[in-house]
């Protein structure tokens, strides 16, 4: 008769069982959202580290080719003004190429895409098991 029992249970064994296992369920999708999240981070940061490394970059070039070509755009009798705005426009490009190497890690996502979807499938299927 107990053998009976686990092959046909009654209707609040079953939605006692299907409960648990949604707990259960659920209880898993918040461990893979927390390792989701801890890698969408580290990656934020990574993209940071890129940033501010590129401004780093930025003000050491900056210094070092105005430096080097106002001197050299002193002897070929260019005014000052314009060898300013000559070296503002390289660095500006380094920077800007710089820029887009740090904003690729940047951009990623923080939302945990993949848990979200698959938590809205677990909710689809047990709403399938509930009816």
């Amino acid at each position: 008769m107990n053998r009976e029992r686990l092959k046909h249970p009654t209707l609040p064994e079953a939605f006692s069982e299907v409960l648990s296992d949604v707990a259960e369920l659920f209880r898993k999708e918040l461990r893979l959202a927390k390792a989701e999240l801890a890698s969408n981070v580290s990656t934020k940061l990574r993209g940071g580290i890129w940033l501010a490394i590129t401004g780093l970059l930025g003000l050491a070039a900056f210094a070092l080719v105005l430096g080097s070509l106002v001197s050299w755009v002193a002897t070929l009798d260019i005014s000052l003004p314009a060898a300013f705005l000559i070296v503002a426009a390289g660095v500006g490009l380094a920077a800007i190429l710089t820029y887009l190497a740090g904003r690729k890690d940047a951009e990623k996502a923080l939302a945990p895409s993949r848990t979200i979807r698959q938590v809205k499938q677990d909710i689809d299927i047990t709403k399938e098991q509930l009816t």
